[in-house]
């Protein structure tokens, strides 16, 4: 048996025999089972222990019950040595079951509530009327042992930390001021998950890409990779492709619960974010995404930066930084989501979030691996990751740094991307994206951890690139989306406001600019005023908009060393105008 007696100036250990524990005058003492001095019993837990004397100078004992055994293990404190301190606290629950809290002392300046909430909430048993004196008693220990903390999740120093776990070899520890694990947990077997999940990945490609995804996340430091992002799943509703984020965040945590909503605020999902650091961001039913705000939160969470906010003293708080492989799926596109509102998406936003066309032979899958159906093998696979979970992203992070190659990874993906061919700019950075899962299948496969063919990872990672370069068009993205734009505008407003330059022409209300016939047909030629293409093209620079036009040919005059063309009107003006052949708008669609 095992007595702590625990002073303001730190806490000593003593192994006791039963009958003779050390109970000091003044302190505090903590121990795991019923102990019994001088005929006294003092259940389990922390006790306050006091020695007063009368006017008559006669001592008095008291002895007050504090809590359930609750342990100061260590200090707690980053890596550098010169922030983030803290205590690591352990103590048994309700249930009995061993808990852990790295609690950062920071909290000790603040009010009592927020130390008890925590130790309530994880089922600690405190003597109600006893609160502050229990955070008196964490407040006063200074045990010697040292460990290194964190306040994210992901490489630290060497390390990668969890909630859970800390892998590496090296006494480490996830450090947070509330009860938030971001649903790291584990159930099943990573045997389990081989035979269930990983078994039919062969020949899935889009299965592939969502373990890939999942798998990627601890690359992304490593590979210095600072353009953010990941891969939206669209198709029609019950296809399967929800199943596969699901299989994708069983890598990490239990399929439904590491796996969030669109619906959750900015807020919420830069929470969230933060505990999903060098991880995987799984996110299902894009439909549900708030209109107004979901181009800003795919930003957000691919760019890694939080909002600045202020503390309780006004100072700034320490913004919050992550780096995540995102994946998401739902019935609809970002772009269409955004239009609900009123929105325009950018190509940032569209290359951030990829849209992967997820109609297969059989649903979301490819091959059936002996199942009946696409429907039997989505049912079997969303039981499988809420079975066998939490086992495969450790076991690859540790193989990883076992094989000691982190330095090669960067030459590794180079080898990779050269599979993947794409122009310069938006293309390449969505081809890189679609390399780092190639990587991490094959290093997943090279350790045994998926049942793939070498080079099969990167193969169907290629395929569905190829493909994406299909349906997306040439060029860049903007110049599509200002194309598409101004087409849109004609097909709404080419009868109404836009008036012909014929003598005897009706005048027509909010003119955007005028229209006559080409002269090869009856097609028009519409010829905007200034104003008319900038509330046309409204979010994009009037000199972006003109160099797009005039890069596919869609300006059909202009006066040297400008973009406009003179128009002798019939009511005598002489305006410059922007002639645009509406034809040549369809250009790389």
């Amino acid at each position: 048996m095992q007595t702590v007696a625990a002073t303001g100036t730190g806490t000593s250990v003593a192994r006791l025999a039963t009958h003779s524990p050390v109970i000091p005058k003044n302190g505090y003492t903590v121990h795991d089972t019923e102990i019994v001095h001088n005929g006294q019993k003092f259940a389990p837990g922390v006790w306050l222990h006091r020695s007063t004397r009368t006017d008559e100078g006669q001592e008095t004992l008291s002895h007050e019950w504090l809590c359930g055994p609750l342990h100061v293990d260590a200090i707690t404190r980053s890596p550098s040595c010169s922030e983030d301190y803290g205590v690591l606290l352990r103590f048994t629950n309700l249930d009995g079951a061993e808990m852990t809290w790295a609690m950062p002392l920071e909290l000790l300046a603040g009010r009592t509530e927020q130390v008890i909430s925590v130790l309530y909430n994880r089922g600690l048993k405190i003597e109600h009327s006893k609160r502050s004196e229990v955070v008196r008693y964490i407040a006063s220990q200074e045990p010697l042992r040292r460990v290194i903390s964190s306040s994210t999740t992901g490489w630290v120093d060497g390390l990668f930390i969890t909630p859970l776990e800390a892998i590496g070899g090296r006494d480490a520890i996830f450090q947070s001021d509330g009860s938030a694990d971001g649903e790291y947990t584990k159930g099943g077997t990573l045997e389990g998950w081989h035979q269930t999940i990983a078994a039919v990945l062969p020949g899935n490609e889009l299965l592939q890409l969502g373990i890939g995804a999942a798998l990627s996340g601890p690359l992304l430091a490593p590979l210095n990779a600072h353009n953010g992002g990941g891969f939206h799943l669209l198709w029609d509703s019950s296809n399967g492709k929800t199943t596969i984020v699901l299989c994708a965040a069983s890598v990490w945590g239990h399929g439904m619960h590491f796996t969030l909503k669109w619906n959750a605020t900015a807020n919420g999902l830069e929470g969230i974010a933060s505990l999903r650091n060098d991880c995987l961001l799984a996110l299902d039913e894009l439909g549900q995404a708030e209109p107004n705000n979901v181009g800003n939160v795919v930003y957000s969470v691919s760019d890694g930066i939080g909002k600045q906010r202020a503390g309780r003293s006004s100072a700034a708080r320490r913004v919050r930084r992550w780096r995540v492989m995102l994946l998401s799926s739902g019935e609809v596109t970002l772009e269409t989501k955004m239009s609900e509102a009123g929105k325009r998406i950018h190509a940032g936003q569209e290359v951030r979030l990829v849209t992967v066309s997820s109609g297969r032979k059989y649903g979301a899958w490819d091959a059936l691996h002996g199942h009946p159906s696409g429907a039997a093998l989505s049912d079997s696979l969303k039981k499988a990751s809420t079975t066998h979970y939490g086992h495969a992203g450790p076991a690859f992070v540790r193989a990883l740094i076992e094989s000691g190659k982190l330095d090669q990874l960067p030459a590794m993906l180079e080898t990779i991307r050269m599979h993947f061919h794409a122009e310069p700019g938006q293309s390449a950075r969505v081809g890189e994206r679609f390399a780092i899962v190639a990587l991490a299948l094959e290093l997943a496969t090279t350790y045994g951890l998926l049942p793939l063919t070498k080079g099969e990872g990167t193969a169907s990672m290629v395929k569905l690139f190829n493909g994406w370069l299909v349906e997306r068009g040439t060029g860049p993205s903007e110049d599509r989306q200002i194309l598409r734009t101004i087409s849109d505008f004609l097909d709404r407003h080419g009868g109404t406001r836009f008036q012909s330059v014929n003598a005897c022409a009706e005048a027509v209300r909010d003119r955007a600019g005028y229209w006559e016939q080409s002269g090869t047909g009856s097609a028009r030629i519409y010829l905007f005023t200034r104003g008319g293409l900038q509330e046309a093209t409204q979010g994009y620079e009037l000199t972006r908009v003109l160099r797009t036009l005039d890069s596919v040919g869609a300006i059909t005059k202009k006066e040297p060393g400008k973009m406009q063309h003179r128009k002798r009107l019939p009511d005598g003006s002489n305006p410059g105008l922007y002639w645009i052949d509406p034809a040549r708008l369809h250009h790389g669609d």
